[in-house]
C-alpha cells in the first residue's frame, strides 16, 4: 500500500494519471464485484478480462452444483467414522443428559438458553431413546441409545457452515473462486469438524451464528433498495437468525451486537440525508425494530414457553423457581401441607435472592465481630433449615414493640401481619438474633444476624424478636394470615432499623463454607415459607391457591441462568488443563483432550487447524494497523482509490471483523471459566475475513495468473494440514507415541500433559 499512494502522488504532481490503474469500462454487474467510478480502479494491477476469468475460475459449473460439490465435503468430513467411540464422550454427559429431560419431561436447570438443548432432545426422540439413559461420563452406550445417529444429526449443523460461508463470501461480493476456498477453508478446520462429531452445543451454535452472518451480508448487500421485497426478506431473515443464536447460547447475544452497530450506522447514514422525508425516515426505524428486535425476541421467549411445556416434572433444581410455578410441576413435593401457619410450626424458609437457598445456621460460630452462632443462606434443603415459629405478641394488642417482653410464653393460634415472632433453631436449639452492634462479617454496611442459646440470658433480649410483614400475597392467601408458599414476607427486628436480608455475599470458605451471608439492614429480603410442619394440622393441597405466570417465570430463570453462569468462576488447580484463557485462544496455545488419553482409548484432541488460526489471528490484528494507515492517506489526500469502490471493499471487511472482534473481545472482560470451543464462532468470522483480504490483497498486487498460484496454495496447504491433524480428530486408537509431528508447539498436550496436576 505505500508504493500505491506514492505512485498516485507522484502521478498526481505530474498531471497524469498512475500507470498501474486499469480502464474500468465493462459489465461488473455480471461479475458480483463492487461497482466502481468510471476512470480509476479499486483494484491496482488487475485487468478487467483477467479479473473477469478469475471471477468465473471455477469454469462452467453452475454455483448451485458447487455449492452442492462443497456440501458433500462437509458431509464426508463431518460424518467419516463419527460412531466409532460407543461411550460417552465429554460434554455429551451433560448436553446428552439434559436431552433426555425432553423426553421424561423433567424439569432441570442449565445456564444456557434452551434451543440447542431442545434440538439434542429432537435428535435423541427421532434416535429411538426412551429417556431412561443417564448419560454418565465413560459409559458405554446401550442398545437402545442410538448415539451415531444423535451424533450426525449435531453434525448437520456444522455441515451446514460450509454452503453458508460460500453464500456470505458471494453476498459480500467475493468471486466464487475465493467463496469456495472460503468454504473449504470452514469445512477444514479440524476443531470446527471434531466438535460437531458429538452431542455438543457448539454446533447448532456455529450453524445459527454463520446464519446471522449471511442474513447481515445479504441485508448490506441490498441496502440500497429498501422495502423492496427482496430487502424485506433479508431483514426479516436476519431477526429470525437472531432470534435462534440468541436462543442457543448467549454468546448468540455477540452476533445481535454486530447487527445493532450495522443498524445503527445505516440509520445514522440515513439520518444525514438532508431531503429524506421524515416519515419515511421513521418507517427505516420502525421497520428494522419489528424485524432485529420484536422478532428475535419472540422467538426466544418463544423457546422458553416450549421448554416450559415440555419439562412438567418436578425436580429438586426448580426450588428457585417461582411457588406457583412449582406447584404446576408433577411429582412436587410441596403442595401438600397444613394452610395455616401457627405457633409450634416447623418452616423452611426459603430466600427471593437468587443463590441464597433456605434460612440455615449450624453449630459454627463467626471467627470475628460476636463470635456467636452463624446463620446463612444455604440452597439444599436439610435438618439445620428447619425453624419453630413462636407468637410473642398478636398485632393490635401493644401499642410498642419495645413493650413486649422476649420471655413472654408463647401465644397459639395462627402467625399474622403485624405479630411478633420469634424463630426457634431446631437442630441446636438457639434462636435468630439480630445484633446492631456488631457488622456483618463481609458487607459491612449491614449489621450481625446470628444465634444464642436458648435458656440464656442473651436469648431474653428483644433482638430476637421478629415483627412479620406480608407482602403482596397470592388473591386466594390474602387474608392476612401467614400461609405456606404464597404469602411473602419480610421479618423487621424490634430494635428499629434492621430487617432480616441475604446480602449477596459469600462466607469465606475457610470457616463459612461458602455459604451466603444473612445480616440485618434497612432494606430487607422476601422470604417465603417454602415447607411448613405441624402433625396437628392436616395437609391439603396448596396449588389451588397459587398462580402462575410464564412473563414472571421467564424472568426468574433468566436471572438465575446469569447468576449460575457467573458462579462458573475459574478453578485455577485446572488451569490449562481444561481452562485457557482468551489470549491463547487465536495463537492456540493450548488444545484440549476431549477424552482420556490411555494407550487403548480413542484419542480425541480439539485442536483447529494452524495454518487458519495463526493466519485469521494475524490477519485481523493487523486489520486495525492497515485501517489506521488509509485513513492517514486519505487525510493526506494520498489515497489512491475512489470512495464508492473503497467503501464497498472497506465495509465487506469491517462487517467480517467486527463479527470477529464481538465475538472474541468480550471474553477478557468474563470472570467465568473460558475454554479453547468458546473461541469457535469468533474463528468463523475470522476464517471468512482470512478469505477476504487474500483475495484483494492478492488482486492488487499480484497478476491473475498469481492470484490462481495463491487461491491453489492455500487451498493446499489447508488441505494437507487437516490430513496431517486428522487422526486427533477423527479418533486415535494406538499409543500416542506412534503417533509422529504431531507437538508443533511446546505448550500442545499431545504426547504427555505438561500441565497435569
Amino acid at each position: 500500500m505505500p508504493t500505491v499512494c506514492k505512485m498516485y502522488a507522484a502521478a498526481e504532481r505530474r498531471g497524469k494519471k498512475p500507470a498501474i490503474f486499469y480502464d474500468q469500462r465493462g459489465t461488473f454487474d455480471e461479475l458480483h464485484l463492487p461497482q466502481r467510478a468510471e476512470g480509476f480502479s479499486a483494484y491496482p494491477l488487475a485487468a478487467t478480462r483477467n479479473e473477469k476469468r478469475i471471477a468465473q475460475g471455477v469454469g462452467r459449473v453452475s454455483e448451485r452444483m458447487l455449492v452442492g460439490l462443497l456440501t458433500l465435503l462437509a458431509v464426508v468430513t463431518k460424518l467419516y467414522r463419527i460412531g466409532r467411540r460407543s461411550s460417552v464422550s465429554w460434554d455429551e454427559a451433560h448436553f446428552g443428559k439434559f436431552g433426555a429431560k425432553y423426553i421424561n419431561g423433567t424439569f432441570y436447570h442449565d445456564v444456557h438458553p434452551p434451543l440447542a438443548k431442545m434440538l439434542v432432545g429432537l435428535s435423541e426422540v427421532l434416535g429411538g431413546h426412551n429417556g431412561t439413559f443417564d448419560f454418565k461420563g465413560g459409559t458405554e452406550y446401550p442398545s437402545f441409545v442410538n448415539y451415531s445417529f444423535m451424533r450426525q444429526f449435531n453434525a448437520l449443523f456444522g455441515i451446514a457452515l460450509t454452503p453458508m460461508a460460500y453464500i456470505t463470501c458471494r453476498q459480500l461480493r467475493l468471486p466464487p473462486a475465493f467463496a469456495t476456498m472460503a468454504a473449504l477453508f470452514v469445512t477444514l478446520d479440524n476443531a470446527i469438524c471434531v466438535m460437531s462429531r458429538f452431542i455438543l452445543l457448539d454446533a447448532p451454535l456455529l450453524a445459527f451464528t454463520g446464519l446471522s452472518a449471511l442474513a447481515l451480508s445479504g441485508l448490506y448487500r441490498h441496502r440500497k433498495q429498501p422495502f423492496t421485497e427482496v430487502w424485506w426478506q433479508w431483514l426479516f431473515g436476519t431477526g429470525v437468525a437472531l432470534g435462534l443464536v440468541a436462543s442457543a447460547k448467549w454468546v448468540g447475544m455477540f452476533a445481535v451486537a454486530l447487527v445493532g452497530l450495522f443498524t445503527i450506522g445505516e440509520l445514522y447514514e440515513l439520518f444525514c440525508i438532508p431531503r429524506l422525508p421524515v416519515r419515511l425516515y421513521v418507517k427505516h426505524w420502525a421497520a428494522r425494530i419489528v424485524a432485529l428486535i420484536v422478532i428475535p425476541l419472540c422467538i426466544y421467549a418463544m423457546c422458553f414457553k416450549i421448554h416450559f411445556a415440555l419439562l412438567s416434572r418436578y425436580d429438586n433444581s426448580a426450588n428457585f423457581m417461582p411457588m406457583g410455578f412449582q406447584t404446576k410441576l408433577r411429582g412436587n413435593p410441596i403442595s401438600r401441607q397444613p394452610y395455616e401457619i401457627e405457633t409450634g410450626s416447623a418452616v423452611r424458609l426459603q430466600s427471593h435472592v437468587s443463590g441464597t437457598g433456605y434460612l440455615h445456621s449450624h453449630v459454627h460460630h463467626y471467627p470475628l465481630g460476636s463470635m456467636r452462632q452463624q446463620v446463612t443462606g444455604y440452597g439444599y434443603a436439610d435438618a439445620n433449615n428447619l425453624w419453630n415459629i413462636e407468637r410473642r405478641a398478636a398485632a393490635g394488642t401493644f401499642d410498642n414493640a419495645h413493650d413486649v417482653s422476649a420471655t413472654a410464653a408463647p401465644i397459639s393460634g395462627p402467625i399474622g401481619h403485624g405479630d411478633l415472632i420469634a424463630l426457634h433453631h431446631n437442630s441446636t436449639d438457639t434462636y435468630l438474633y439480630a445484633d446492631l452492634g456488631f457488622e456483618a462479617p463481609v458487607s459491612k454496611q449491614h449489621r450481625e444476624v446470628s444465634a444464642v442459646r436458648a435458656g440464656g440470658s442473651e436469648a431474653s433480649r428483644r433482638n430476637t424478636l421478629w415483627r412479620v410483614e406480608i407482602v403482596d400475597p397470592e388473591r386466594r392467601m390474602d387474608d392476612g394470615h401467614l400461609h405456606p408458599l404464597g404469602t411473602p414476607m419480610r421479618l423487621h427486628s424490634v430494635l428499629g432499623n434492621c430487617v432480616l436480608l441475604s446480602s449477596g455475599e459469600r462466607l469465606d470458605k475457610n470457616w463459612g463454607w461458602g455459604q451466603a451471608e444473612i445480616a440485618c439492614g434497612s432494606h430487607g429480603t422476601l422470604w417465603t415459607i417454602e415447607r411448613h410442619i405441624n402433625k396437628k394440622l392436616d395437609p391439603i393441597d396448596l396449588g389451588r391457591f397459587m398462580s402462575s405466570s410464564f412473563v414472571r417465570d421467564f424472568a426468574v430463570l433468566n436471572r438465575q441462568m446469569w447468576l449460575t453462569n457467573n458462579a462458573l468462576i475459574p478453578d485455577h488447580d485446572k488451569h490449562n488443563v481444561l481452562e485457557s484463557e482468551p489470549l491463547s485462544w487465536p495463537f492456540m496455545l493450548y488444545p484440549m483432550r476431549m477424552v482420556g488419553w490411555d494407550d487403548k482409548s480413542i484419542k480425541y484432541l480439539e485442536i483447529g487447524n494452524p495454518l487458519l488460526w495463526w493466519g485469521s489471528a494475524f490477519l485481523c490484528v493487523l486489520f486495525p494497523v492497515q485501517a489506521l494507515y488509509w485513513l492517514i492517506c486519505w487525510r493526506r489526500r494520498m489515497l489512491a482509490w475512489r470512495l464508492p469502490a473503497f467503501r464497498e471493499y472497506f465495509e465487506g471487511a469491517a462487517i467480517l471483523w467486527t463479527g470477529w472482534f464481538l465475538h472474541y473481545a468480550p471474553f477478557f472482560a468474563m470472570g467465568r471459566v473460558t475454554y479453547l470451543h468458546h473461541y469457535l464462532p469468533a474463528l468463523y468470522f475470522g476464517i471468512l475475513f482470512m478469505a477476504y483480504q487474500i483475495y484483494h490483497i492478492s488482486s492488487w498486487y499480484a497478476a491473475p495468473r498469481v492470484m490462481s498460484s495463491i487461491l491453489y496454495m492455500a487451498v493446499a496447504a489447508v488441505v494437507f494440514v487437516f490430513w496431517w491433524f486428522s487422526p486427533l480428530t477423527y479418533g486415535w486408537d494406538q499409543p500416542i507415541s506412534k503417533l509422529w509431528g504431531m507437538e508443533w508447539m511446546s505448550t500442545w498436550p499431545v504426547y504427555e500433559d505438561k500441565l497435569a496436576l
